[in-house]
């Protein structure tokens, strides 16, 4: 029987049967894994909340027939904000879910435990900045997924990419307007091309390129350490910066998709359209 112990950032936990839970968590050295921790519904309050999912805790494992089994859990930082606003909620259950889908098992975390952690810190002290934080991790998570986009001239005549343009997804890199404008005389861009890719296009203003490219680039501690003070600007640096994660992993994720729900129904209470019982 193997014994061993590790900081581990608790992604999810789902019940298994009446009394236990499966947890899929995500550690320096050892990757992502998952692991069964027994009677977790009859644990003291104290140890039951280190095996909650987005908890930062130091576990003790045991690995007996190939299966990992938790002996004792202590949190380290539990992110308390995140359990009381269900935008928030979903944020961390997505922030988790892109980490656990850019990581594998037995191999080292790499750079996207340290990110996701920095998120779910930022994301439970702050407050008015989730379409901020929300698009700094998807665009690291990206460049740390190997998708890293060309953002500093324009791919087709090179000029700095200090002026309007257009985030090119799926070839990673920016076109400025003016060759965008030439590409589309000679001949109009198709939707999809002779491989079956979408174009995918996102517009940017020298704000929102300035963003891209400082997340892309910064020093780890340093991802966070920006703002995008302009509407616009914030708005083109999110969906940019969503579409190009969404695009490179091929596919969406159940915390996203219901955090949109959320903001739809909000925005139509707030139209009225649905009103408050």
């Amino acid at each position: 029987m193997q014994h061993f112990s590790a900081d581990s950032l608790i992604l999810r936990a789902v019940d298994r049967g009446d009394n236990d839970k499966l947890l899929t968590v995500l550690t320096a050295d050892y990757g992502k894994f998952y692991a069964i921790l027994k009677g977790a519904h009859s644990m003291r309050r104290r140890e039951a909340a280190a095996a909650e999912a987005f908890t930062w805790s130091n576990v003790e494992y045991y690995e007996r027939g190939g299966v990992k089994w938790i002996k004792s859990a202590t949190s380290i930082e539990s992110f308390p904000a995140l359990r009381y606003d269900m935008e928030k909620l979903f944020l961390a259950a997505y922030f988790c879910e892109v980490a656990g889908e850019l990581s594998d098992e037995r191999q080292p975390a790499g750079e996207i435990l340290p990110l996701t952690l920095n998120a779910l810190h930022m994301l439970s002290t702050t407050k008015g900045e989730d379409a901020r934080i929300k698009a700094a991790f998807e665009m690291r998570a990206a460049c740390i997924g190997g998708f890293t986009p060309e953002l500093v001239r324009c791919r087709d005549c090179g000029c700095p990419a200090d002026r309007d343009g257009y985030l090119d997804v799926m070839n990673g890199a920016f076109v400025c307007r003016e060759c965008l404008s030439k590409r589309e005389a000679l001949r109009p861009l198709p939707e999809v091309d002779e491989l079956g890719e979408r174009t995918v296009l996102c517009p940017l203003s020298p704000g929102s390129v300035a963003a891209l490219r400082y997340v892309a680039e910064a020093h780890p501690k340093r991802i966070f350490a920006f703002r995008v003070t302009d509407a616009r600007e914030l708005n083109e640096f999110s969906r940019a910066a969503e579409n190009y994660l969404l695009h490179h992993l091929e596919r969406s994720f159940p915390s996203l998709e219901n955090l949109k729900k959320l903001a739809a129904l909000a925005k139509q209470r707030d139209a009225g359209v649905i009103r408050n019982p």
